[in-house]
């Protein structure tokens, strides 16, 4: 029997859908309203992948009472930072020790985030036992359990799960690598993609654009009559039906809004701080912020909400066992110098340059679309560097795998927020002290960074202390108040 390419794409995937269409897919295609859990504030998380120098990132500048600043130049006799270059960059002081404390040189944006009361820094995170191990290391921190003697779920899977309870096509978060990050596994949906060109129904590619139609409508229909069964085929056509029907829409989404991140990226800067004009940056984080900005604006014409709200962004290359690089001073060689050449033998120094310039260009778009009031931004790294550097005092000197870090949390002031809580900015936890390192030679961790979690999941996300203490607590453990999200 002679059968066109239609006919038989209707036959073979429809044959066991050819009964009425369930209310549940025509509830699904009205007017595209969300669920409950995709409404609410915004929450994005920035990884940098590797294990980060807190120690160059947020570096001594006086010992105060104790001793970080003479120790610091003792045992990085290269890679230290002279304490000549702090004043652009300095911030607050050690609450141990009172000891003064400094953004990298190349760190200008958030050092004026940190002025405006936008930026918190939280010192010395990490956990009891530290692993060394990037992998393991990446899982307890994903997974919110030092132990991981817990749930293999995410904490923000766990998390997306109390909040989408009963909510199963709702699609609350996007992680914008092709692989989805551990830390959102769980019940709920998440959809993973690097591009917002990417995202398009898979259709061979000879067929015309009425079969294309058919071939994607006849699937919705199939994963919607799988959700209404029990098991695998449930799980199956709910996550199937809750991504496929949110593509199109996504794809309206419009990276153009995000002009500063755009001047960054293309060597331009109308006017603004943060592209330097003739030199283009293209780097991912950047381009991933872009594409978070214009899925927070929402699905285009109209800034309609699409749904997602809590993003990853990730920043990678920060495994600097070798060519960690030596800072030159700023009166040497100027920053946008430095940016047109590239940073040469400047390799931490340029990823932190780009991890500043990404994030100050970020909230800049933000703020320019009202979107900073009701958004908080969490980076995070799975551990810090070694305290000493390794022997060598030259450009190939480097640092290995170290413990504890510190966390950069950006958000809205009370002047600022219209969500449930505001970031009251400043310094949290304690500067490490260096010349008591523990039996390994690494620094001890000061504040258990699930602190930050639970801050998050209580006072932004608006989860009950005691579903908040569900889910950070593996081993007993019990967060406290902070006071940084108030």
């Amino acid at each position: 029997m002679d059968m066109n390419r239609r006919n038989f794409l209707k036959s073979s995937l429809v044959a066991a859908a050819a009964v009425s269409v369930p209310g549940v897919w025509l509830r699904a295609r009205e007017a595209s309203a969300l669920e409950a859990c995709e409404s609410g504030v915004n929450f994005v998380i920035v990884q940098l992948k590797g294990g980060n120098d807190a120690l160059n990132t947020v570096f001594p500048v006086s010992d105060g009472t104790g001793l970080n600043r003479t120790t610091y130049e003792t045992v990085r006799p290269w890679l230290n930072i002279a304490a000549s270059e702090a004043g652009p960059t300095q911030i607050g002081n050690d609450p141990l020790h009172n000891g003064a404390l400094a953004l990298h040189p190349h760190m200008t944006a958030l050092k004026d985030l940190y002025d405006s009361g936008n930026l918190a820094v939280v010192l010395g995170a990490h956990y009891d036992k530290p692993n060394l191990s990037h992998d393991m290391s990446e899982r307890i921190w994903y997974r919110a359990d030092p132990q991981l003697s817990g749930p293999g779920s995410g904490w923000v899977g766990r998390a997306m799960d109390d909040l989408c309870v009963g909510q199963s096509q709702a699609v609350p978060a996007v992680d914008t690598m092709s692989e989805l990050a551990p830390l959102f596994y769980g019940a709920t949906n998440v959809l993973a993609f690097n591009s917002l060109s990417s995202l398009s129904f898979p259709t061979l590619s000879q067929l015309s654009s009425p079969d294309k139609a058919d071939f994607k409508d006849h699937f919705l229909n199939l994963y919607s009559l799988a959700s209404g069964e029990s098991g695998f085929l449930a799980v199956l056509g709910n996550a199937g039906f809750a991504a496929v029907s949110k593509l199109a829409d996504y794809r309206t989404a419009n990276e153009s809004y995000a002009v500063n991140l755009s001047n960054l990226l293309n060597g331009t800067n109308g006017g603004g701080p943060f592209g330097l004009a003739g030199t283009t940056q293209s780097y991912p984080l950047a381009r991933q912020l872009r594409t978070i900005l214009a899925l927070m604006k929402g699905k285009q014409p109209g800034d309609v909400p699409l749904g997602c709200r809590i993003f990853r962004a990730t920043h990678s290359g920060f495994d600097t066992h070798s060519n960690q690089g030596k800072h030159v001073p700023l009166g040497t060689k100027s920053l946008s110098q430095k940016v047109a050449e590239n940073f040469p033998q400047e390799y931490h120094g340029r990823l932190l340059h780009r991890l500043d310039k990404a994030l100050g260009a970020f909230w800049q778009d933000c703020i320019d679309h009202g979107l900073h009031r009701n958004t908080v931004i969490m980076v995070f790294s799975e551990f810090s560097r070694r305290i000493y550097e390794n022997g060598v005092q030259t450009p190939e000197s480097g640092t290995d795998h170290g413990t504890a870090g510190h966390m950069l949390v950006i958000g809205p002031t009370a002047a600022q927020s219209t969500g449930p809580a505001s970031l009251a900015g400043g310094i949290y936890g304690a500067y490490p002290e260096l010349d008591q390192p523990d039996a390994n030679g690494n620094v001890r961790w000061q504040i258990d960074f699930r602190q930050v979690y639970a801050e998050i999941l209580h006072r932004w996300l608006g989860l009950s202390q005691s579903t908040t203490n569900s889910i950070v607590g593996a081993g007993g453990f019990t967060p406290s108040p902070m006071g940084m999200l108030v």
